[in-house]
């Protein structure tokens, strides 16, 4: 695998895609990105957008090949990502996901739903008539999400204490076929300790959680 640090240029060709992504947001990023992998139909990467410097964003990228160069756009660091990790080592992480869960009803159709978005829809009355306390809900579902020991265990990590909220977003960007692209992310950082090193880096490898391809599942890491 390759981890890459990619961001924009000062020319004309970037300026236009950072427009393109002030205006469609995640998607927009999702297809800037795609420019750097032509062979690969079926988006192997996975990436995370954070703000560099001068509120101009950069893109942190795992890829399985090295990105193909474009000297117009972007300006791309590439080095090797193999890390070696034993059982109980401990890694300090920020994971931007889109906690979903899958909700049967009463008709035993199951479908997808935002975790976030689940606890807003079906909050009381009064529960929707407090803000702060709604945020308390929402915020206590998205960790009781992640913190769930099925889920650690399917990701060969567990935590020694619930890691924290950075941000909680909402996304609505729109696809080339008109379609509405709309979804939760949460921004967590904390402190993990590996369980089993290989299905950790398995999974690291396809990401955390879902909308992958929207800037979600690229997990930040640094042994302490």
């Amino acid at each position: 695998m390759f981890l890459n640090k990619v961001t924009l240029l000062s020319t004309t060709q970037s300026a236009a895609e950072l427009t393109r992504l002030a205006s469609n947001g995640v998607y927009a990023s999702h297809q800037l990105l795609w420019q750097l992998f032509p062979e690969d139909n079926e988006r192997s990467f996975i990436y995370r957008q954070e703000e560099g410097v001068n509120g101009r964003p950069e893109f942190f990228v795992l890829s399985h090949v090295k990105p193909a160069s474009n000297d117009t756009i972007f300006s791309v660091q590439t080095k090797p990502f193999m890390p070696k990790l034993n059982t109980g080592d401990r890694l300090a992480f920020k994971l931007t996901v889109n906690p979903t869960v899958c909700i049967t009803d009463d008709k035993g159709k199951s479908r997808r739903h935002d975790v976030l978005m689940h606890v807003k829809k079906h909050a009381n009355h009064d529960l929707k008539n407090d803000s702060a306390g709604l945020k308390i809900a929402m915020e206590h579902a998205a960790i009781q999400w992640i913190s769930d020991r099925k889920r650690l265990a399917q990701w060969g990590m567990s935590f020694d204490a619930l890691p924290n909220i950075e941000s909680y977003t909402q996304h609505d960007s729109k696809k080339r076929t008109g379609h509405n692209v709309r979804f939760s992310s949460v921004d967590f950082q904390g402190i993990l300790t590996i369980t089993d090193p290989t299905v950790f880096l398995n999974q690291y490898a396809r990401g955390f959680g879902r909308s992958k391809s929207m800037g979600c599942g690229l997990m930040m890491i640094r042994k302490i």
